[in-house]
């Protein structure tokens, strides 16, 4: 017989083995469970970054750079930037406040700005800076801009050979800027012309008189590419409207709501017949982009106001183009609003 193998000894005789019991294991692995793992936000990728800040509000995009340096590295890419949209803010009176934000991300888009909308803020001094700075605008949309002459409007679009939509909603323009507009622009797809409140005829109207279609007889006589035409609260008459359907072949959409001066008849009817779509003076408003600012009769707020001196909240704020003034003293740069790109490694 083989003889019997005799047990490998302990290396350690002294030590007794550890013995987990089930329970403790469990409890143990609850314990690593339930350690809560805060997401860390700077590590988000520079793609999903420029996405995110593809969705938001320009300002929010710059409060966004103070965050951490991953942010404000992604926020510095002048894609960012293709689109300024200062408007909706909720400034208000103090709207003025955001001429520096706006120039410091009219700077940052290295001359790629497409798009350019402003709320309650900026004169000419600001448009001028944004001309310096690119010439590929495509849109362009100034909202209660009491402070932009029409001169510069002017000076304005015609330093933008790329430009297809503008949007002109209230401030102190007279119905003659559609002309002003149209000879700048013959290349103009889309057009919105929002006035604060249209005064009825009220009466026989001389057929000599065309006071009430100036805005209408501008457009039909210089915007011949036209394809969307948005005319609320304007005095326009048949007269007009029918101008501006022989002098705009190519238009597609008509939005005249609040226009009360036009009666849909059968001639109206007969010419309009060729729009795919078309928005009558009593047609709801309540998709009307700027139905906040209308009170129950229908009637634009401002026009209690009665002047072009104040914001659409009602306050008066004055012109802040000073900072314009100090922008061009310091080598024609923009303020870096609160520093947050005065070290972009740091």
């Amino acid at each position: 017989m083989p003889p019997s193998l005799s047990p490998i000894p302990d290396s350690n005789p002294t030590a007794s083995p550890q013995k987990h019991t089930s329970n403790e294991m469990h409890s143990q692995m609850e314990e690593v469970q339930e350690q809560p793992t805060d997401p860390d936000w700077s590590e988000l990728h520079r793609d999903v970054l420029l996405v995110i800040f593809d969705k938001i509000k320009t300002v929010e995009v710059l409060k966004s750079a103070c965050t951490c340096k991953s942010w404000r590295m992604a926020s510095r890419e002048p894609e960012c930037w293709r689109t300024i949209d200062m408007t909706n803010h909720g400034y208000k009176s103090g709207a003025f406040l955001l001429i520096d934000p706006t120039m410091l991300a009219i700077d940052l888009s290295h001359g790629r700005v497409e798009e350019f909308s402003i709320e309650a803020f900026g004169d000419d001094n600001l448009l001028q800076f944004l001309c310096d700075r690119t010439s590929v605008l495509k849109c362009l949309r100034l909202i209660s801009c009491y402070f932009i002459s029409e001169k510069g409007l002017a000076a304005t679009i015609k330093k933008q050979p790329k430009l297809e939509e503008i949007q002109i909603a209230f401030g102190p323009f007279s119905n003659k800027v559609t002309e002003i507009v149209g000879m700048e622009a013959p290349q103009l797809k889309r057009f919105k012309f929002n006035a604060l409140c249209m005064y009825p005829i009220t009466g026989e109207v001389d057929e000599e008189d065309l006071s009430f279609d100036v805005a209408a007889l501008g457009i039909a006589k210089t915007m011949h590419q036209l394809r969307h035409l948005q005319l609320t609260y304007n005095s326009i008459t048949n007269r007009g409207l029918k101008a501006i359907l022989e002098g705009c072949p190519h238009l597609e959409t008509l939005d005249i709501r609040g226009c009360c001066n036009v009666s849909m008849d059968y001639d109206m009817w007969s010419l309009c017949a060729r729009l795919t779509c078309l928005r009558q003076p009593n047609d709801s408003l309540d998709d009307y982009e700027f139905r906040d600012k209308l009170d129950d009769s229908g009637w634009h707020i401002d026009s209690v106001h009665g002047g072009s001196d104040y914001t659409d909240d009602g306050y008066i704020y004055e012109s802040k183009s000073s900072n314009y003034d100090d922008a061009s003293t310091d080598d024609n740069k923009s303020s870096n609003y609160g520093g947050i790109y005065d070290d972009a490694d740091s």
